[in-house]
Order: structure tokens, then sequence, then C-alpha cells
């Protein structure tokens, strides 16, 4: 009994300590959206999970987690990042890591431009955490 209780408190403390690292975090981002072509936007609230050490991440009821493309001292980057939620592909999020804005857009061919999806800005939450792996 004392060596599972011993086992739960390092894993508890080395939880811990990632979570202090800022390696892993929640975000909270609320914005505005583009549904529709030449409609107004409406009003957007995301939930995103991250986990810089291992470069994973998901979002909304986070039912599977999926690779971080860059992680640069400034910004996160993300490609297909509405692929588990079915969404449109090709979409690209771009974290600013420095201000909390956060954008999502779908690049628009050669000339380099893209059409914005969402944005908004982004409050730092407390880890809950990412799927585990079974095996």
């Amino acid at each position: 009994m004392i060596g599972k209780s011993l086992g739960l408190a390092l894993c508890a403390m080395a939880s811990a300590a990632s979570a202090a690292s800022g390696d892993t975090f929640d975000l909270a981002c609320t914005g505005t959206q583009q549904t529709a072509t030449g409609k107004p936007p409406s009003a957007w609230k995301e939930h995103f999970r991250f986990d810089l050490s291992t470069r994973r991440w998901c979002r909304g009821a986070c039912k599977s987690a999926a690779q971080i493309d860059e992680i640069t001292p400034d910004q996160i980057s993300i490609a297909d990042s509405r692929a588990s939620t079915g969404g449109p592909g090709d979409v690209q999020l771009t974290l600013s890591r420095t201000s909390g804005t956060i954008r999502e857009g779908v690049p628009m061919g050669w000339s380099g431009s893209t059409a914005g999806i969402a944005e908004g800005k982004c409050v730092r939450e407390l880890f809950s955490g990412l799927p585990g792996q079974k095996f």
C-alpha cells in the first residue's frame, strides 16, 4: 500500500512540475467566426488543450489529440486544425504566445493570402489533460 501511495505521489509531483513549466495548459478562446461567405461574422467560443513537450493538442470535447506542427517562442502553428471536428479541410491555426490572439484561416492559393474563418483572444487555464494512450 505504501508503494502505491508513493507512486501516486511521485506521479502527482511530475504532473505539477510539468504544469508549472508552462508546457501544458488549456486555452479558453472567444471572438468571431465567419460561417458563410457574405454573411456577418458570428460569436465564436472554443476550448483548446496543449502539451508542448509532447507536441500534442486537441479542441472541444478532445476525443483525440493531434500533432502540433510548429512551436516557436512567439507562436504555435497547427495545420488542418478543424480535422477532428469535421470542419473544412486545410484550415491553419496560428496562436500568438505573446498577445494571446488566435486566428484560423484557409490559404488562398499561390497569392499567399488567407480567408479568415475565426479570430479572437485566448485566456490560459489549468491543464485538463489529453486523451491517454491505451498501450
